[in-house]
């Protein structure tokens, strides 16, 4: 425990910086873990009813009134358009998708710019600590350094690197996953409403 304590103070301010992008990516990594899970976003129960043309269209309209799910929410929008046809209600459709689509992506943008700016603050405390180290160097008065403090310095000022290099590698892995979760929900359901529009507007009521 110690040990990490020391890295961590070693980096200086910039390591602080880096600690707190490592609190906000954390904290946005459980949060879209929460806010993108499958009952929230696409219930079964849901889709079960919205692909199967057997239930009927009173069933239907029933079934879409229940529930704060994402697409309980697309599909009453769909119930209070009160369009008369199909490309109406598709347009309706795909309108408030769109809404319920950027709503999903909320805390995305934050992990993006933590991808960004880790490596950087990593990499600016690198070079503050490493001109500090030959500014000790420059100030000897052309005494020999010691090899043994010269190394430790130069290790110590790496450690924000380091820090930068782990925060922003595993927020990149979390950011690609829930942005090809966003993308398979959003088309996922595209697929299912248009199954729900294929029973609410029948061909033969073109």
């Amino acid at each position: 425990m110690s040990s990490i304590w020391q890295f961590l103070v070693s980096g200086g301010l910039f390591m602080f910086f880096i600690v707190l992008c490592s609190f906000v990516s954390v904290g946005v990594i459980v949060f879209k873990a929460l806010d993108l899970r499958e009952k929230s976003v696409m219930p079964e129960s849901l889709v079960d009813v919205l692909t199967h043309p057997e239930v009927g269209a009173a069933h239907l309209r029933q079934a879409m009134t229940e529930g704060d799910s994402t697409l309980a929410r697309i599909s009453r929008t769909l119930l209070a358009s009160r369009a008369e046809t199909r490309d109406d209600a598709s347009q309706s459709v795909q309108a408030a998708a769109r809404e319920e689509v950027i709503h999903l992506e909320r805390g995305i943008a934050v992990l993006e710019v933590i991808i960004t700016i880790a490596p950087l603050l990593g990499l600016l405390g690198t070079v503050s600590g490493l001109v500090s180290v030959f500014g000790l160097l420059g100030n000897s008065g052309g005494e020999a350094p010691n090899p043994t403090q010269l190394a430790l310095g130069i290790s110590e000022a790496l450690n924000t690197t380091i820090a930068g290099l782990a925060v922003a590698i595993y927020t990149v892995v979390a950011h690609s996953y829930f942005n090809k979760k966003v993308e398979r929900f959003a088309a996922r359901m595209e697929s299912v409403l248009g199954k729900a529009l294929a029973t609410l507007f029948p061909s033969a009521a073109l």
